[in-house]
């Protein structure tokens, strides 16, 4: 399901048998949904109407004018596509890195991707905001001390232990040890 306060809640929805686990639904009755000056792979501003969608700010015409189009569509700010009938959210408009030399990067996407490929990654945060390059900031999956109050410990959760044993044969207990180790580094 897919859904702001701007939508009342939501403005997607699944039905019976007919979901996907990877997409947030399909547009409710009623409304409509589209994907606002979309690219070659069909990605845009996601945009909804209907009669769940606000009017518009109150006593703030001009941010309602911003993100309110013309023919009546909320512009949401998330980026997405359409496939098959279901919304796939890929990041959000906003979020773009402009590097110094005028890219424009979507962080999300790298970020989710860099998860999957490395499963042992609690959290990835993409950087370069007007600078000539792209950094990252990465944490490794660690345990919980629930002795201290739930606080992260230093130990590697068992999935961040196995993942790099199976897929660098070394045998890490500790975030310290996977964050100096020259094999990790290389392998991030």
């Amino acid at each position: 399901m897919y859904g702001l306060s701007e939508t009342t809640g939501a403005a997607t929805v699944c039905y019976n048998n007919n979901f996907s686990l990877n997409h947030c639904g399909q547009e409710m009755p009623g409304s409509s949904m589209i994907i606002a000056n979309p690219d070659e792979e069909g990605k845009g501003e996601i945009c909804l109407k209907g009669r769940y969608v606000m009017m518009g700010y109150l006593k703030n015409e001009k941010a309602t004018r911003e993100c309110i189009t013309e023919d009546g569509y909320f512009k949401s700010g998330d980026q997405g596509r359409i496939e098959n009938g279901f919304l796939k959210i890929t990041g959000r408009i906003k979020e773009l890195i402009i590097t110094a030399g005028g890219e424009n990067i979507a962080p999300v996407p790298i970020e989710d991707n860099f998860k999957i490929e490395c499963p042992a990654c609690s959290n990835i945060m993409v950087v370069g905001e007007n600078e000539r390059f792209m950094g990252a900031l990465i944490t490794f999956k660690v345990d919980i001390d629930m002795a201290k109050g739930g606080l992260p410990s230093l130990n590697l959760d068992p999935l961040a232990v196995k993942y790099f044993k199976d897929t660098l044969n070394l045998d890490l207990k500790t975030s310290e040890e996977a964050c100096s180790h020259p094999k990790v580094l290389e392998h991030v």
